[in-house]
């Protein structure tokens, strides 16, 4: 924790991470926008004043992470019909979920934000009772899930009404109770902004569908190939250790095995997904050395949906599983510890401490030594201030580079920047038009469709329309 604290006002990723922070500055527009959980910062905005800025929407992801790990220690007591709550229970789902620090910006995000709220439908199903007070409750965080990620919302929804079956309550009232929440959150946004999810879905539905990389069968296949490296290193690893015996053997053969295979998954510099493969050896593990059908009926569902949650929560997203499944680890944590304390009690010292390793050296190498798209976070020494009263250090060649923008934009309350680059607006202290992020060619015209006349960034990963102006000034890179 104190990593993360320590790195919280260093350093800033302008590529995910200035999307993350445009989602959150109160006065951005969104128009026709997927991600729409900004509309609960526009309303805290509009209700309070108050604006979050990059030190508090990293700070804010901890605490997240501190309401997860709680969230997850009810649901193994539950689960295990513990008669109080675990701190090492509690630890442990802390430190599996910091290992998603190995990628992407420490900023809170969808990606968090999904898992967080998952957690906490975890720990509400694994409650016996089936009154009406559970699905309500259940509501108000799918409602949330909504403007999260759609996709695994929808998903979500119907996880509950499978497992949350009951005799005491008809699937029409469970399905109201489930839906009102959101209704409720709908109409309190167009009250207070004028705006909701729904009505931005209309127009963004159309609009990504426009985008090569958001095509249904082709965000399917992003699942899918995570789901065939994890049965490939599974399959091989569980025969591996069937028909070897002795362990040294099976060490001589795994371990090239899994060296192999990240040879030829390793598609970018990061290699996290390393720990994604060694994870899907565990499950082979588990399985071969603990007889499944011997747990009880309960655990053994409650196990296939953490096994099966890592992929459903991955569907929707156009980035491959096996380079964002570190966000989901968390769940395979908590489904190993639950079945090592069935079979192996003997075992969760040892495993317990080989999380706490892995938790400790990703933080470190994926906040600080690597951050994403950044620097290592020590050279950042300089202070900028982004807004009034925010500041945040970065290197002393980013301040120059951010002087010398902002002389160019000077007087302009809103500045333009395509592709990939909208956190160098939000550093500028500015916002965009329309969009809190402009990704590709396709999304850029079909936010402006009769072309684009004024100054503008442009970040050359990605081909201009013809009839666009020259930009004001060309990014070739922000370190």
């Amino acid at each position: 924790m104190a990593l993360v604290v320590i790195a919280a006002p260093l350093g800033f990723d302008v590529s995910d991470e200035g999307l993350y922070l445009m989602l959150a500055h109160p006065q951005q527009e969104n128009q026709a926008g997927i991600l729409n959980y900004d509309l609960f910062f526009k309303l805290l905005h509009e209700l309070t004043g108050f604006h979050i800025g990059i030190v508090g929407l990293r700070i804010a992801r901890l605490v997240a992470y501190f309401f997860a790990a709680f969230a997850l220690s009810v649901f193994y007591k539950k689960i295990q019909c513990k008669e109080k709550l675990s701190f090492s229970v509690f630890l442990l789902a802390f430190l599996g979920l910091s290992t998603a620090y190995a990628f992407l910006p420490a900023s809170l995000s969808y990606n968090h934000l999904s898992v967080v709220l998952v957690s906490a439908i975890l720990a509400i199903l694994s409650y016996s009772n089936q009154d009406w007070s559970k699905y309500f409750l259940m509501g108000i965080i799918l409602g949330a899930l909504v403007y999260v990620k759609i996709s695994t919302a929808l998903l979500m929804s119907i996880i509950v009404l499978l497992v949350g079956k009951s005799i005491h309550t008809k699937l029409a009232t469970k399905f109201l109770l489930l839906t009102l929440p959101f209704l409720v959150f709908e109409i309190l946004f167009y009250f207070f902004l004028g705006e909701n999810a729904s009505l931005r879905l209309l127009k963004g539905i159309e609009l990504q569908s426009a985008r090569p990389d958001y095509h249904f069968l082709l965000l399917f296949k992003y699942t899918l190939v995570g789901v065939f490296w994890f049965l490939l290193t599974f399959g091989l690893a569980f025969v591996t250790l069937h028909l070897v015996r002795k362990v040294y053997l099976q060490s001589l053969l795994l371990i090239p095995m899994v060296g192999g295979i990240f040879y030829l998954t390793m598609i970018t510099d990061e290699f996290n997904h390393l720990f994604l493969l060694i994870a899907a050896v565990a499950w082979a593990v588990l399985f071969k050395k603990h007889r499944f059908f011997a747990l009880s009926l309960n655990q053994r569902k409650w196990l296939i949906l953490l096994l099966t949650l890592p992929f459903l929560l991955h569907f929707g997203s156009n980035v491959y599983w096996l380079r964002i499944g570190i966000h989901y680890l968390i769940f395979w944590i908590i489904a190993w510890y639950i079945w090592i304390d069935q079979h192996s009690p003997s075992w969760k010292p040892s495993f317990t401490w080989g999380v706490s390793c892995t938790s400790l050296f990703l933080v470190f190498y994926g906040l600080w030594w690597h951050p994403f798209q950044q620097k290592a976070l020590w050279e950042s020494t300089e202070t900028w201030e982004y807004l009034p009263g925010k500041t945040i250090l970065l290197s002393k060649s980013q301040v120059n580079q951010l002087h010398k923008t902002k002389e160019l934009f000077h007087g302009q309350e809103q500045v333009f920047a395509a592709y990939r680059i909208s956190g160098l607006p939000f550093l500028l202290g500015k916002t965009m038009p329309k969009t809190p992020g402009i990704w590709d060619e396709s999304q850029l015209k079909a936010h402006f469709p009769n072309g684009f006349e004024g100054m503008y960034i442009y970040y050359p990963i990605d081909s201009l329309p013809d009839s666009w102006p020259a930009p004001t000034l060309i990014l070739e890179s922000f370190e």
